[in-house]
């Protein structure tokens, strides 16, 4: 049931981890090495990077999940959303699928990346494992370590820290050589991820100890942490924050912003967590990291058992780089931040102003710092609140909207001659440029506008809205409907303050670009693109909606003036909604389970062993062997098994069935047969808090003892389960006498322990088998977590471990002549416990065991220009595997971003490649049924597309669609800067 926990129950699974990974957790971090201190560094109230107080806005997205040629374009839409880090895992199995042949070349580049975000002038937090979880295939684990003997995961394991050590010795150097005392952008660093036992500080075994000497043995010097710092999707949960025992900031990296289970916007997303955002501002937080910002695709064989292709995540930045509405919420919040990370990163809470309002419906906290105060008028309500505020000049009007924490700014230093002595209107941004600070605040129409300030020299001004009384400088009016931002000027000394105030639509559009080392504001735009300045004039490559109607004036401000930049022409050339697929190819699949084909480099094996075996790392194998039947009939085959399965018999097609069911029936002739077995799965689990063994957790394939026997079938579920609480010396007791007075009835799965500690017995009763049954094994697939078995009163079996399958064979004659009582003492030791999964008996008893199998891994090689024949469509092809193939064209127009997509209408369960590359799974498992094409996949006119289907089905419906929600127009604008 922790697999349930923590794979499945999206809704219990985000508010339990909140407590089980947030605020009860050791969140503290492992000091930098004296090397590193200068360039990162941090006390109880904040960080310091290379010596500045630092609020860490991180965006994490997976560069495994991006092709290099996007990558780019990734970072710098986080970028100018007022990001300064990137959070990013370097999953195991990504740069080595295959044991000890590493690679970190072309899309696998970490060093290119890193050195990427340094370029972007970001900074980078890397989790290097060995375990990610990440919804990604087998949690990040290589499928080799499968089939090392002895090997466990995640704890104290020779074999497994082995192996361990030698992908670090590829992978650290990467990484601390990128670190920020070395001229990189690597600030923090996370050792393993989501341990159930060790986080922050803890390190309960010497696997975590090892872990450590080999992150600092290869040179580590940056700050460090164990698992990860307040997981949850409401990381600041009631407010407090702030913690005298800790001597680290506080800081989350995972703050679960939409869930994996969406694609797309869906309404409320943005408000939703935009107020959970504010609340780790407002209360004493010192950094985030949203999972995701851009969640990306699976591509080739990564995807888990809970997703496919797209990996979408309902994030910001959308699949196919589109922005939601989400990212300008983010964009809000992470700016404001930052502009005020001096005050955030060196605070304390201040109860000062809690007589600033009266209204009990509002909520005041306060930050009071070195630098200045931030007070948070907090509204929890769904409806808009207009108060007062008692200020030192009176009674001041706000509206505080549904769900809003409202910033308001006291004494805060802008530079050497300018103080914000108030902002009782929103600051969007504070922003250095050159001589020139520029205030960005944010009002509608019909709120007050009320700034004040305080300058050392005399200040001056030619705006006649700008009221001067000696050192005070004050902007009090009402706003009204705007058609550009409204600008205010005024100078002290040799400081130009310029306040420019905004309505939400146009902080929307607000960006912040740095060029030649000054920063420029550009507002009015959707996205800014990129910018260059030459000749003295600034161009800018604005970004927009491919569907938007409406074009909004540009304008630039950098620190000497502010202009509209003129556009140049638009390209008008609409997207086709789809393009058809014609002339299609087809190459049959299934000659590996010809009775002649010869298995040349096949493994072979006595048993048939599980997927992955021979090294292959696709979601497809062929198994093959010899059967001699006895007598004509219909038989039952038997082997254990994950995923779906094709029989075939002498080539051809016999029956098809789920390979967890173990079991099957044919219809043999007497006499030698070839058996071949296509096997087929979506994902393996990602094996979520899961420690111990990995050989026989969520294998694939079929393997283990195949056995076939006339008649059956033989396999059938236990039901009519009741429980009993216990206690734990009672296992030694036996189980007590079935009574409903004191048994209650349980529904396999069902969590009897309040995710505590406890003990239960579980009962039932097997029927009377058949005379003449000899054997009969229990089935158990996973229980939670230990369990002791017993028949009739008596202890047969005990079995230690969630998740793992087992089995106990009863042979006793007496005892397979009547009903036998079943009890099961169930000992949980951590969150939800009892029978994961539905207990199966079989009674195949003796039966003839089949021997001598070979096995060969994945589909075949899809660029294979032999074979291929014209498809007739409505053919029957549905008897197996098939290739299928045909050609589109796409056009690049100049000026717009064009978004495809591969839409799978019609077809099973596969694989497609677009000019070779593998863009991931179908069917999707979220609400998105098309696989995205990266445009920098594609050819400007004729592109190749393959599709492996495992079920044979043909493609004659499907087509090639647009995304054109997702896709963008770009348009160079210019403005001079004399």
């Amino acid at each position: 049931m922790k697999k349930i926990f923590h794979l499945f129950l999206t809704g219990l699974f985000l508010s339990i981890c909140t407590v089980s990974y947030g605020q009860g957790s050791n969140d503290h971090i492992f000091p930098a090495s004296a090397a590193a201190k200068p360039y990162i560094d941090f006390d109880s109230k904040g960080f310091l990077v290379n010596g500045k107080r630092t609020f860490i806005v991180s965006a994490g997205l997976e560069y495994a999940r991006i092709p290099r040629q996007l990558w780019y374009d990734r970072l710098l839409k986080i970028k100018r959303a007022g990001f300064n880090c990137i959070e990013i895992y370097t999953i195991w199995n990504f740069h080595e699928p295959t044991e000890g042949k590493f690679d970190f070349t072309g899309d696998r580049d970490l060093n290119a990346f890193l050195k990427m975000v340094k370029d972007l002038g970001m900074y980078s937090i890397v989790r290097v494992g060995p375990y990610y979880c990440a919804e990604w295939d087998f949690g990040g684990y290589p499928i080799w370590l499968k089939f090392k003997p002895g090997l466990k995961v995640r704890e104290p394991n020779p074999q497994f820290e082995k192996y361990v050590d030698r992908f670090f010795d590829h992978l650290l150097p990467i990484v601390t050589n990128n670190q920020i005392n070395k001229g990189g952008s690597v600030i923090l660093v996370q050792l393993e991820n989501e341990h159930p036992n060790g986080w922050g500080t803890a390190m309960p075994d010497s696997y975590f100890k090892h872990l450590q000497t080999r992150a600092l043995d290869a040179g580590i010097q940056v700050p460090y942490f164990f698992s990860g710092l307040h997981h949850a999707s409401d990381p600041a949960g009631d407010g407090k924050l702030d913690d005298a025992k800790r001597p680290n900031p506080w800081f989350s990296t995972e703050f679960w912003s939409v869930w994996y289970s969406q694609y797309s916007a869906k309404p409320g997303d943005d408000d939703l967590y935009n107020r959970r955002t504010w609340k780790i501002i407002a209360h004493g937080g010192n950094g985030y990291n949203y999972y995701m910002v851009h969640g990306g695709s699976n591509f080739g064989y990564t995807n888990n058992d809970e997703d496919a292709a797209s990996y979408d995540y309902g994030a910001a930045i959308g699949q196919a780089g589109d922005l939601r509405p989400i990212y300008y919420t983010f964009k809000r919040a992470a700016l404001f931040s930052r502009s005020f990370q001096d005050v955030l990163e060196n605070s304390v809470a201040d109860s000062s102003y809690s007589k600033l309002i009266t209204d009990t419906a509002l909520k005041v906290t306060a930050r009071k710092s070195p630098a200045g105060d931030i007070v948070f008028i907090d509204n929890p309500g769904k409806k808009a609140i207009s108060t007062l505020l008692n200020t030192a000049g009176g009674k001041k009007p706000l509206t505080v909207l549904p769900g809003e924490i409202y910033p308001l700014i006291h004494n805060f230093k802008l530079n050497d001659e300018v103080t914000i002595d108030r902002a009782l209107t929103r600051v969007f941004a504070v922003v250095k440029q050159a001589n020139t600070t520029t205030v960005i605040v944010d009002v509608e129409k019909g709120q007050a506008i009320d700034l004040g300030f305080k300058t050392k020299s005399t200040p001056s001004t030619a705006n006649p809205a700008v009221k001067i009384s000696g050192s005070s400088v004050n902007i009090t009016e009402v706003m009204t409907a705007i058609q550009k931002p409204l600008e205010y000027l005024f100078k002290a000394g040799n400081q130009t303050i310029r306040v420019l105030v905004m309505n939400r639509q146009w902080t929307d559009k607000t960006f912040i670009t740095e060029v030649n080392g000054l920063n420029y504001v550009l507002s009015g735009a959707g996205y800014i693109a990129g910018t260059t300045i030459k000749n003295n004039q600034l161009s800018a490559q604005i970004e927009s909606p491919l569907l938007s109607t409406t074009n909004t004036a540009v304008w630039l401000y950098s620190d000497k003036k502010s202009t509209q930049l003129t556009t140049s022409e638009q390209n008008t050339f609409n997207q086709p909604s789809s393009i058809a697929l014609n002339n299609w190819m087809i190459k049959d699949a299934t000659g590996f389970a010809a009775a002649n084909y010869k298995t040349v480099n096949w493994l072979p094996s006595v048993n048939p062993l599980p997927m992955g075996a021979d090294g292959d790392i696709s979601p497809d194998a062929w198994y093959r062997t010899l059967v001699n039947i006895p007598e004509t009939g219909k038989y039952t085959l038997q082997v254990n098994g994950g995923g779906r399965g094709q029989a075939f018999i002498d080539g051809k097609p016999a029956a098809k069935w789920k390979l967890n069911n173990a079991e099957l029936t044919l219809d043999l002739k007497k006499g030698k047969h070839t058996l071949a077995i296509f096997a087929a799965h979506d994902g393996r689990d990602k094996l979520a808090a899961y420690i111990g063994p990995v050989d026989e957790v969520d294998s694939k394939g079929v393997f283990g003892k195949a056995l076939i026997k006339k008649g059956g079938p033989f396999i059938s579920e236990l039901g009519n389960w009741y429980y009993t609480p216990a206690q734990k010396g009672d296992v030694s007791q036996g189980p007590p006498a079935f009574d409903t007075t004191r048994f209650k009835k349980y529904k396999i799965g069902t969590d009897v322990f309040n995710t505590k500690e406890g003990y239960a017995w579980f009962h039932t009763i097997i029927p009377q088998q058949p005379a003449g049954t000899s054997k009969l094994a229990l089935l158990f697939k996973s229980v939670d977590e230990n369990a002791t078995v017993f028949i009739n009163g008596k202890k047969v079996f005990h079995h230690n471990g969630w998740n793992q399958p087992f089995q106990v064979e009863l042979t006793d004659a007496a005892t397979l002549k009547a009903p036998i009582a079943l009890s099961v003492f169930i000992e949980n030791y951590s969150n939800e416990g009892g029978i994961d999964q539905p207990v199966k008996i079989n009674a195949i008893g003796d039966a003839q065991v089949i021997t001598n199998w070979q096995m060969k891994g994945g589909p075949g090689n899809p660029a294979d220009k032999n074979g291929w024949q014209k498809m007739i469509v409505g053919k029957d092809t549905t008897g197996g595997p098939h290739f299928y193939r045909s050609s589109f064209s796409t056009p690049q127009v100049k000026g717009k971003t064009l978004i495809w997509r591969f839409d799978p209408k019609g077809l099973g369960h596969g694989t497609v490649w677009v000019n070779g590359h593998n863009i991931g799974r179908y069917p999707e498992k979220i609400p998105v049924s098309s696989l995205y094409i990266p445009e920098c996949w594609l050819n400007n006119g004729l592109n190749q597309l393959v599709i492996y289907d495992e079920d044979g089905r043909q493609p004659n419906q499907s087509t090639i669609v647009a995304e054109q929600v997702a896709g963008r127009t770009i348009t160079l604008q210019k403005a001079d800067l004399n």
